[in-house]
């Protein structure tokens, strides 16, 4: 029997680890597997965002919800959770446990797959906030040594535990991101209000998260050296607020065409869609990255990108985007006027949609079958 542990989808507003955990998780659950999430004295409503967030009816399905301690401070006990096994914490009868989010309690046993989607903590600490840094760098090595398969999302990312952590390339399954192709379609036209809200015809666009690693200052300044050209075209940056926000929220403040960069905050799946269909340009200047969902789902839509040279990016833009060095605003602001002045052809749209679709999600919940699997031999 196979347990998982769905934690990173007992919250609500998923973003990427979340998404990745809802797509592949549903495609794997069965009748008689487990299912485990932590919801410290039942504050969150685990049972029902879980049920939410896989969009299925989790009433047949064994679901162990945790009430006496949030999941991070059992992480957090290290060896000293071995006092509390964690197949008496959640009551399991599981063979083998699968974990979505890099970290394993140290009362773990058993036959285990670990998800790590990279290796941020280790390679940019300083743009992570101080309390998650700790708990990555604190834990993620013994979790790896604890894990019988890890599963990752790019080959980059596969390289990089091999090269930080010494495992062995045998332990560790490739599972890149997908994108519903379905869903993430070209079109013209907005199918929800927020182009009227924001008063949007012709923009630039970048969606995720506010936060240093994603480098959104590059953009601001790259956008302020070309906007005289541009007059009619706004800025538009979608995402929450994250850690140390303040740096880009100054860049904007500061900016000459402050009136003219929109921030919209958390925006829903259909309102993304939308942004990314009309845009005339999407961009994508992050220092490091797993994967990059947005550039996927941007080049489904047809809309041409510009994204940084770093991590997995050149990995995932299977060579027809244009990429920068993620910190040389000259050239980013010389890119953004250059596909301004000359928009991709249909031609390149379709090579762009076709690229999307090579990423999907069950092969990327193949590759989790067969980590699983590997695990539990």
């Amino acid at each position: 029997m196979i347990s998982f542990n769905l934690q990173p989808i007992a919250v609500r507003g998923l973003t990427g680890i979340g998404n990745y955990t809802a797509e592949v998780a549903k495609r794997l659950i069965e009748k008689d597997s487990e299912l485990h999430a932590f919801d410290f004295r039942g504050r969150n409503g685990a049972k029902e965002i879980l049920a939410e967030n896989l969009k299925m009816d989790l009433s047949g399905n064994d679901l162990h919800i945790v009430r006496s301690l949030p999941l991070s401070v059992y992480i957090r006990m290290g060896a000293a959770g071995k006092i509390i096994p964690y197949h008496k914490l959640t009551k399991s009868k599981a063979d083998t446990t699968v974990f979505f989010n890099y970290l394993t309690p140290g009362g773990l046993t058993g036959p285990n797959m670990i998800t790590v989607y990279d290796l941020v903590c280790e390679r940019y600490p300083e743009t992570m906030q101080a309390k998650n840094r700790r708990l990555l760098q604190g834990h993620l090595g013994d979790s790896i040594k604890r894990a019988n398969t890890i599963l990752t999302i790019s080959e980059f990312s596969k390289q990089e535990i091999i090269d930080v952590f010494g495992v062995d390339e045998s332990r560790i399954y490739v599972g890149p991101c997908g994108v519903d192709t379905t869903f993430y379609t070209p079109g013209v036209g907005f199918t929800t209000n927020i182009n009227k809200v924001y008063d949007l015809e012709r923009y630039i666009f970048y969606v995720g998260t506010l936060e240093p690693r994603k480098n959104i200052k590059t953009i601001v300044e790259a956008f302020n050296k070309i906007s005289d050209k541009f007059p009619d075209v706004k800025l538009v940056l979608a995402g929450g607020l994250g850690w140390q926000p303040d740096a880009t929220l100054d860049a904007i403040k500061n900016s000459p065409v402050s009136s003219r960069i929109v921030q919209t905050g958390y925006v829903s799946d259909e309102e993304k869609r939308d942004l990314l269909r009309n845009a005339e340009l999407f961009i994508f200047p992050s220092i490091y990255e797993g994967f990059g969902m947005p550039v996927t789902e941007a080049m489904a839509c047809g809309t041409d990108c510009i994204i940084s040279d770093s991590s997995s990016l050149p990995e995932v833009s299977g060579g027809l985007l244009t990429m920068i060095k993620h910190d040389d605003v000259n050239s980013f602001a010389a890119a953004i006027e250059n596909k301004l002045l000359n928009p991709i052809d249909s031609e390149c749209k379709q090579k762009l949609i076709a690229q999307a679709a090579t990423f999907n999600w069950d092969r990327a919940a193949l590759a989790a079958r067969s980590a699983i699997k590997g695990a539990s031999l």
